[in-house]
């Protein structure tokens, strides 16, 4: 029962986390140089003061970020999602690796591999079919996707408003610091954060990663989960890729 419980706190945190590129402060110029001309050290004065510092508040916040991405990508359909949990504790170590593919034709597959097995789920033209063991079984009846567009993806950013960005190389990171239980139920929804009910306390931090264009690509969360006087540690990296590019998905024959 608890592992259970873990992995589906797990996957209410799909949104989670992107390792931080960690940026390096880049060497401050002193501005002087013995044969420099009285014009060219104003000139270099100038160039530094335009030049991001990296103690510099970031030309974008949280809340304008989250709105370029609603508004340049709210629309897109299409994309492909890798995902890697991990979940360590004192008598438990699980690893999960998901690759949810969603295609502009409102197809989508979901791929599962846990314990050297993979489950691939096929939900098509309103049919569901399930992948494993090299035999394909159809269901009784598909699940819903509405929601799980990458526009929808986008769309359950709100709660990350309040947190921090910084400027990097491909574009900007922002960054939530989970410090109680009460931080935790905020970034969830109502019904995935009675999940947290079972558990006594939990801390983290999640980061967020976005291009140069305002994609949401990916994320990163660390934390440590309180259940029955036991601490868990969980973990989730993540990477969006080939988004708007996806006209359908691959299917296996017959299907």
């Amino acid at each position: 029962m608890k592992m259970r419980f873990l992995l589906m706190i797990m996957f209410t945190f799909v949104l989670i986390l992107t390792a931080c590129n960690g940026d390096e402060a880049a060497p401050a110029d002193s501005g002087e140089e013995a044969d420099d001309t009285a014009d060219t050290a104003e000139e270099t004065s100038d160039e530094a003061d335009e030049s991001p510092d990296a103690d510099e508040a970031p030309a974008i916040s949280a809340d304008e970020l989250i709105d370029s991405a609603q508004e340049e990508w709210g629309g897109t359909d299409s994309y492909e999602l890798n995902q890697v949990y991990m979940i360590e504790g004192n008598d438990m170590s699980e690893s999960i690796r998901t690759i949810t593919t969603h295609s502009d034709q409102n197809e989508l597959k979901v791929e599962i591999n846990r314990d050297d097995a993979t489950v691939t789920h096929y939900i098509v033209d309103d049919s569901h079919h399930i992948y494993s063991g090299h035999e394909m079984e159809p269901q009784a009846e598909a699940p819903d996707i509405e929601g799980t567009t990458y526009g929808d993806l986008i769309s359950q950013l709100d709660p990350y408003r309040s947190g921090e960005v910084e400027g990097t190389d491909e574009g900007y990171t922002l960054t939530m610091q989970v410090e109680n239980m009460e931080d935790a139920e905020n970034l969830l929804s109502g019904e995935m954060s009675g999940l947290l009910q079972e558990a006594e306390d939990i801390t983290g931090e999640i980061n967020l990663t976005f291009d140069e264009e305002y994609r949401y690509t990916g994320g990163e969360m660390t934390a440590v989960l309180v259940s029955g006087g036991e601490e868990i540690d969980l973990s989730s990296s993540m990477t969006i890729e080939d988004i708007n590019n996806i006209p359908v998905i691959e299917k296996p024959n017959g299907m």
